[in-house]
């Protein structure tokens, strides 16, 4: 990105989100062209701050767990977003759960559910035992409206193996502004902060003491 369209997206992200945003992404543009530097906001969504379900008069939506056959054909749409890693995942024993809407695929959501997700790359959490990591929801643009996120909200909580857990846990990087605005939507609240600093090989996390009281940390 030259200097010119670098300037053009922090004018668009600053009249988004405020100038105050626009400094901070600057900023953290900035500092990782010397060092890699990230910040994660861990988000919890817990049952009673589920929102409620308003279904769309003469709209069905529907849902299913993805099979690998359902994946290898979804890897072959680029807008399906299904990489290798995620495939890595999904053999590791993580879920993908398929929203329909009219019988038509229009997004997913993945769960991880085994208490040790994979942030990114070298950096492996601990999760409390009674709480679902949900991540990578996606819904395509032309079934937006149709109320799924909330949807699948409700399908991951009271799928029968999940109807114990408490809720869900999630993450969002600091700079991502707009995916903030959706989860504070969503009903998810901030729980504690991640901080890394280092290489994208090797790197110092820090987590903050709301995250270690809950038993969340680096493994």
């Amino acid at each position: 990105m030259n200097l010119r369209s670098s300037w053009q997206y922090l004018s668009t992200f600053g009249a988004r989100f405020g100038s105050v945003a626009a400094m901070q992404y600057a900023l953290y543009t900035l500092v990782n062209k010397v060092l890699f530097f990230e910040c994660f906001h861990v988000i919890m969504l817990d049952r009673d701050r589920l929102r409620p379900l308003e279904p769309t008069p003469g709209i069905k939506l529907s849902y299913r767990l993805a099979t690998v056959q359902d994946l290898e054909s979804m890897r072959r749409e680029p807008r399906w977003d299904i990489s290798d890693e995620r495939m890595r995942y999904f053999q590791a024993g993580d879920c993908c759960v398929l929203s329909s809407v009219d019988g038509h695929l229009a997004g997913y959501t993945w769960v991880h559910r085994n208490g040790r997700p994979e942030l990114i790359a070298n950096l492996v959490i601990s999760i409390p035992a009674d709480y679902l990591y949900n991540y990578a929801g996606l819904t395509l643009p032309e079934f937006r409206g149709a109320g799924l996120q909330p949807y699948r909200h409700h399908v991951v909580l009271n799928h029968e193996p999940w109807r114990e857990r408490k809720g869900l846990i999630g993450y969002v990087r600091y700079t991502n502004k707009a995916s903030q605005k959706g989860q504070d939507k969503s009903g998810y609240r901030r729980i504690g902060t991640i901080w890394l600093m280092g290489s994208r090989q090797r790197f110092w996390a820090l987590f903050s003491r709301t995250l270690r009281d809950l038993g969340i940390g680096r493994l």
